[in-house]
């Protein structure tokens, strides 16, 4: 069969991100000619699909949707817009085409999914290297493959629970697929994965669902073979691990790095790392592997939020792993916090703006980002719970939003403290103003 895997459109510009996930789904489909397009990276994206349709005249049409929105209060944009008109163009240029779907955006919310855009015949629920192919060799039997929604007599049924496969057993990426010229030269947008799962379980992530709350980790040289092969035959300048967090766990962590410096890759790299599991020994081990930036994701600056929140960590940890940042002066670091978690206090809200303003202060020239955001709350999720015990949210609201309006109807914000959210809603304005009259 041919197939033409398509990232989903975003509707807008933004920063590109490498398709990682139909790279390793196209490495998996090998009995099969199989075709990449990533609209987010072409002048015109709709035009361009066109072309492609038509030039390859595809049997099968798979649709990765990864993100639904934003996730941002503060910039309130729904990604599932373009996926009708990506379906009425499939439909109306490659009207034989199967129609696909899947991708962590999808997993999410899969049956709503399925039930809103009656085009899509077929989803695949969670990772889908062993399902896609299984599928295509039973498209007139799709309730023999786990994973796999379907219709019949005009309802949509799920076949079976999904099966996560074996990271360390599937093909390596086929980064052939997509060109990598247009990802390279910015941070974060071409990403690497040496393990699936997290076990930490954020009462706010949906990470544990979609790939397991066990780690399944993939063998430290395979992971760099890839990297290599990204550098020598794609010319990356700088990649990402895109493990939930990377130094969980530390002994696969490790193995990683030294084997970066054992095959001597010199391209700068960036990760997720956990502050409690992070010690100045491993630091000075993934610095001289290569990672040049390190990127924390605390989300709350109190003890109580943090418990909460379901973190593994404490403040002191925070702290400490600031400190240490402080006397590296060839390292760059980022942090992201919610500006208004659960258990947070206005007392504690005073405590993270003074961090806020430390860290600036201390790492100047050296921080390359400090996020501040609020909790989009997710189906299934711990956070769920508590928007609706707080009486933000009820146990029938749909989290499936459609409209930027909607969205921002999703967003937990704690209702004990609610002059912050007034606070950050006039910070916003006033920089949006600065920005515009820069302009």
């Amino acid at each position: 069969m041919k197939i033409l895997l398509i990232q989903s459109y975003l509707g807008r510009y933004e920063k590109p991100v490498y398709p990682v996930g139909l790279a390793y789904l196209g490495a998996c489909l090998q009995d099969h000619d199989v075709q990449g397009f990533d609209p987010n990276v072409a002048n015109d994206p709709y035009g361009e699909l066109i072309e492609r349709i038509k030039h390859f005249n595809p049997d099968v049409v798979g649709l990765s949707l990864r993100n639904l929105d934003t996730t941002q209060y503060r910039d309130p944009f729904v990604y599932m817009q373009t996926l009708q008109p990506t379906l009425d163009l499939v439909k109306e240029h490659a009207p034989e085409a199967i129609r696909i779907i899947g991708g962590a955006g999808f997993s999410i919310y899969a049956d709503g999914m399925m039930r809103r855009f009656p085009d899509l015949q077929y989803g695949l629920l969670l990772e889908a290297e062993e399902s896609f192919p299984a599928l295509l060799k039973s498209l007139d039997r799709p309730e023999t493959v786990p994973g796999v929604f379907y219709r019949t007599n005009g309802e949509v049924k799920l076949s079976a629970p999904a099966v996560l496969p074996d990271f360390n057993a599937i093909n390596s990426p086929r980064w052939d697929l997509f060109d990598a010229a247009p990802y390279r030269g910015q941070l974060d947008t071409i990403g690497v994965q040496a393990k699936r799962g997290c076990g930490l379980k954020c009462a706010y992530c949906t990470y544990y669902f979609l790939n397991g709350c066990h780690y399944r980790l993939r063998n430290p040289e395979k992971v760099v073979a890839e990297i290599v092969d990204l550098i020598d035959n794609h010319k990356i300048d700088h990649f990402i691990f895109l493990d939930s967090v990377f130094n969980i766990p530390e002994d696969h962590a490790r193995e990683v790095c030294h084997e970066l410096i054992r095959q001597k890759v010199k391209v700068p790299w960036t990760g997720w790392y956990n502050e409690a599991a992070f010690s100045e020994d491993f630091f000075k081990l993934a610095k001289e592997a290569g990672c040049k930036y390190f990127s924390f994701s605390p989300d709350a600056y109190s003890d109580r939020s943090l418990k909460l929140l379901r973190k593994n960590l404490k403040v002191e940890d925070i702290h400490r792993v600031f400190e240490l940042a402080k006397r590296e002066k060839d390292s760059f670091f980022g942090y992201n916090f919610f500006v208004n978690p659960p258990g947070q206090t206005y007392f504690d809200f005073f405590r993270l703006m003074v961090f806020w303003l430390k860290v600036r202060f201390a790492l100047k020239g050296r921080l390359y980002g400090f996020g501040l955001g609020n909790i989009r709350v997710e189906p299934d999720s711990e956070m769920f719970r508590i928007a609706c015990e707080d009486g933000l949210l009820n146990e029938d609201t749909d989290l499936l939003a459609e409209t930027s309006d909607e969205l921002k109807a999703l967003f937990y914000t704690n209702p004990k403290t609610p002059l912050i959210n007034t606070f950050f809603k006039l910070y916003g304005s006033l920089a949006n103003l600065k920005r515009r009259l820069r302009s």
